[in-house]
């Protein structure tokens, strides 16, 4: 694991912060250690600060009645989460998980709240962050609702594309990623298996797929072809 030693600026979330806000929140921020697949929150949890990655990774993720897991988010060193709950009060609206052993900062809501009265700037871009998390949050529900598997895997795929490489390497293991798009592991194997019979891609060892054909990938993910 890495050092314990941390700077609270390293964190886009706090990055414009002058060096006397930054001690302040620092002070009221406390280094957490988790081994893998340890349970962080529960949904309905009261709220009492927000989450910062240092190492590892974290899965957020919500359970229904019937006991399905539905993962809403990923997440690695340097992003943030739970911060809704700041702003909100109440109780954490989803679940979390270590994917592997990790370290995370915690910082208290009561410090935070104090520095963003003071601090309106700070206020405005957290919620800036915390919308962009809602827009990912409405596709996730657009693409559980309107796509069929072979779309929303297509659509992953090309989410984690880079521009000018012919692959893409899968973040998650296949169990986690099914999850992640609401989708039986078997479908998920299928739905692969089916990609790589129409010479859409190719799958080599350890995470990694290559790209046969960009343009049909798009088009299946319901991009359409690129100008």
């Amino acid at each position: 694991m890495a050092s314990s030693t941390y700077r609270i600026t390293d964190f886009s979330l706090f990055s414009g912060l002058n060096p006397e806000d930054a001690e302040r929140i620092q002070g009221s921020s406390m280094m957490r250690h988790f081994p893998a697949n340890a349970r962080i929150f529960d949904e309905g949890e009261r709220a009492l600060g927000l989450y910062l990655v240092m190492t590892g990774s974290v899965k957020i993720f919500k359970v229904s009645p019937r006991g399905h897991e539905q993962v809403l988010a990923v997440l690695g060193p340097g992003q943030t989460f739970a911060e809704a709950p700041v702003f909100q009060g109440g109780g954490y609206p989803a679940s979390s998980q270590s994917l592997e052993e990790s370290e995370l900062i915690f910082v208290e809501r009561e410090a935070l709240l104090k520095l963003l009265r003071s601090d309106p700037e700070m206020a405005l871009r957290m919620m800036a962050g915390m919308a962009f998390k809602l827009r990912r949050l409405v596709s996730l529900v657009e693409d559980l609702t309107l796509r069929d598997a072979r779309g929303r895997l297509c659509r992953y795929l090309v989410g984690l594309a880079e521009e000018g490489v012919d692959h893409v390497q899968l973040p998650v293991q296949q169990t986690l990623l099914s999850r992640m798009l609401g989708l039986t592991s078997e479908t998920l194997s299928r739905t692969l298996k089916n990609l790589r019979d129409d010479e859409i891609i190719d799958s080599s060892r350890g995470g990694r797929i290559d790209i046969c054909d960009w343009e049909l990938l798009r088009q299946e993910a319901g991009e359409g072809p690129q100008c």
